[in-house]
């Protein structure tokens, strides 16, 4: 996944702004790792697609084997002979239904709609669409003068990480847009550039949060709609009002002014839901096993976010790939 901590290696405005959070009482201020590709052309490879994605595993697989893709194939249920799990139920988008048979059967279709097409499959499980968790999540913005970095300003990739005293994150960003930005892009900074403090707190994981099927509402392929029960407890409303005052903190150390006081947004706007399959050893309280199959059904898998049984403040993208990997190797053993 080429996780790296050298994106903002040499930026005059990393290592000024790193130095003040530092001096400021904040040690726990760190380089952002990224996953990222930095490696060079080598041996006639071009790195081009920097930003990783795990759909760059598809291409990777045709190195392996060839294998079909059902494309504009939405899938329906799960079907189970005898306790286990023999293939899909799809519907292509004139609404005809197709069977597709499989030895094993991996949903990786998200945190909200993996329960879901579970559920509508008939699947039992108590733990199944409950636990949902997600970050909570804020954001300020503020300016600092760019006089007081070089003139090869970089950019700025800051990673402030949770602590068991202060259980939430914020990534620091900046300069502008330029966080991030194409080869040839013209990068034209004013005096006043801004910086960006992305803040996401830890979460507890409760049962009565979930997501469940509405069978009042169907979409158009007739699967049952989903409601979705969230709420902040006590506890992540104290973490909230630490995030809002750890983005005060940082930015006063860094000499950045705020541009106002650092949003609360909505839950779920953090992209990061999980654990609504989460894995663990008893069924009353997990929807998966170790590897992240479905208890009870052979050949039922789950590789998203939902199969993650409890979320740090940290964004669980890389640990639900490097789970999926682990399920895939213990597929392949299983299958031997």
């Amino acid at each position: 996944m080429n996780v790296t901590t050298s994106f903002a290696e040499g930026s005059s405005m990393q290592r000024v702004l790193m130095n003040r959070l530092h001096a400021g009482g904040i040690p726990e201020a760190t380089d952002l790792p990224l996953a990222v590709d930095m490696r060079g052309p080598r041996m006639g490879e071009i790195h081009s697609n920097a930003w990783f994605s795990s759909v760059n595993f598809l291409a990777y697989a045709l190195n392996d084997k060839p294998f079909d893709l059902a494309l504009n194939a939405y899938t329906t249920r799960v079907l189970v002979e005898n306790g286990r799990a023999v293939g899909v139920s799809v519907m292509s988008p004139d609404k005809r239904t197709h069977i597709i048979r499989a030895r094993n059967v991996v949903v990786s279709a998200s945190t909200l709609e993996t329960p879901r097409i579970l559920l509508n499959s008939g699947i039992q499980g108590p733990a199944i669409g409950r636990y949902l968790t997600n970050h909570s999540f804020l954001l300020g913005t503020g300016k600092i003068s760019r006089s007081q970095f070089s003139e090869n300003i970089g950019n700025l990739s800051i990673l402030k990480r949770e602590t068991r005293q202060s259980p939430y994150q914020i990534q620091i960003l900046g300069p502008d847009q330029y966080f991030s930005y194409q080869q040839f892009e013209e990068k034209v900074l004013p005096e006043q550039i801004s910086v960006v403090y992305a803040a996401f707190g830890l979460v507890e994981s409760r049962r009565e949060n979930r997501v469940y099927l509405d069978p009042g509402e169907r979409d158009d392929y007739s699967v049952p709609m989903i409601q979705v029960n969230f709420s902040y407890s006590d506890r992540d409303n104290a973490v909230i009002n630490q995030m809002r005052e750890g983005i005060i903190r940082s930015a006063a150390s860094m000499g950045v002014a705020l541009d106002g006081e650092p949003a609360l947004f909505p839950p779920g706007s953090d992209v990061h839901e999980s654990c609504t399959c989460r894995m663990g050893t008893d069924p009353a309280t997990s929807a998966t096993n170790r590897f992240g199959q479905i208890h009870g059904v052979s050949g039922l898998y789950v590789a998203d976010n939902s199969v993650i049984p409890l979320l740090a403040a940290a964004n669980p993208t890389n640990s639900t790939v490097a789970l999926a990997i682990r399920m895939t190797d213990h597929i392949v053993l299983q299958s031997r």
